[in-house]
């Protein structure tokens, strides 16, 4: 033994001494490093999760990715887009943003509605959400989002470069965060339930860790667990719907089938604009915007209808702000009474064909 230890201690001596031993060392490592770099898989790391829409159809889906009319997918840089954008070409456009859980879908009969009435609609899914992919690498905030509304209408054949936009619950955060930057596009900007004002301090300490990036991340899956638990519970207590889905199981089918939903949940949670954007409200009140409107269920649990009054004085006023509690309503308003809904959004938006912009009638199917 003491014969191979010396052997070990010379060669290792030799190290620091003798051009040989060095040389050979160099080229040892120099090899190893090159058949690694070579031997290593060369595509890049994935850019996003794909959403359930490549995977086959079958009878556990709680609805289909081309449930509403002029659904199509959208390439992106940050993943793919589901997207529906229907209604008479020259009427009004409106787009509609949906909340931190529940996909576009939310919007069927809200949507089909508008579009009945004349006016052209989009909506999509929020990345994570629905059918479309989860971007990785990435914070879900006001500039992912506001980069995938941009995506979004610019994926249109049709030019909108003024519209009215829709918000609900965190898609009424995200309408808010679009507009501070993007009036001068708003024809009318309208809120339902909206988010942005929530606040933190009311926020449970295990809650306020998780928003700081303080609690393990083998802990937040059972907490996110909890508040998706809670509001599946909520939406088993619904009224039937008039599109005949079942919400609950749509939350169920995504939380399981969407690899990317749990991280995008968490993600908006932490990063989206839900809490203490009163400058960011305040200055939206400021840009100009001809016609705002806000509209809170009376018997909302996420958003406290006592939030209107703050809401209409940050956004420009009662005499510029139409602010309502929708009497017997709820957090899920814009599916249970979406009729109510498409009503408040037609008197603020106005005549469906009062646009300004002029299309061709080839134009319609598009």
């Amino acid at each position: 033994m003491s014969t191979v230890t010396d052997t070990l201690l010379r060669h290792y001596n030799a190290l620091y001494s003798c051009p040989f031993h060095q040389t050979v060392l160099a080229a040892t490592v120099l090899g190893l490093t090159t058949s690694f770099l070579l031997l290593r898989g060369t595509a890049p790391p994935s850019r996003s999760i794909p959403s359930p829409r490549i995977k086959p159809p079958t009878t556990a889906v709680p609805y289909p990715r081309t449930i509403l009319p002029g659904s199509r997918l959208v390439s992106t840089p940050h993943g793919t887009i589901n997207l529906a954008e229907f209604g008479p070409a020259q009427g009004r456009k409106i787009l509609l943003i949906h909340g931190i859980g529940m996909p576009s879908v939310v919007f069927a009969s809200l949507a089909q509605a508008l579009a009945s009435d004349g006016y052209r609609v989009m909506v999509f899914d929020l990345f994570g959400r629905g059918y479309s992919d989860a971007p990785t690498g990435v914070n879900y905030d006001e500039r992912l989002f506001t980069t995938q509304i941009l995506y979004a209408l610019f994926s249109s054949p049709l030019e909108w470069d003024r519209f009215s936009m829709v918000g609900y619950s965190l898609g009424g955060g995200i309408a808010v965060a679009f507009a501070a930057h993007f009036a001068q596009r708003i024809e009318s900007l309208v809120l339902f339930a909206p988010a942005g004002l929530l606040k933190g301090s009311s926020l449970g300490y295990l809650t306020k860790l998780a928003r700081g990036g303080w609690v393990p991340k083998a802990v937040e899956p059972w907490m996110l667990g909890r508040r998706l638990a809670a509001r599946e519970s909520a939406h088993q207590a619904d009224a039937p719907n008039d599109d005949g889905l079942d919400y609950s199981s749509v939350m169920k089918w995504q939380a399981a089938e969407h690899k990317g939903f749990v991280n995008a949940f968490a993600s908006s949670f932490r990063y989206g604009p839900i809490y203490d954007r009163q400058e960011e409200w305040r200055a939206v009140g400021k840009a100009g915007i001809e016609r705002i409107g806000v509209l809170i269920g009376e018997g909302d649990d996420i958003v406290p209808p006592a939030m209107l009054g703050e809401m209409v004085m940050l956004l420009g006023g009662q005499e510029r702000v139409r602010g309502e509690i929708l009497l017997g309503g709820g957090h899920n308003l814009v599916r249970e009474r979406w009729r109510e809904c498409a009503d408040f959004v037609s008197d603020l938006v106005g005549d469906p064909e009062g646009s300004d912009d002029d299309y061709d009638d080839d134009d319609d199917d598009c």
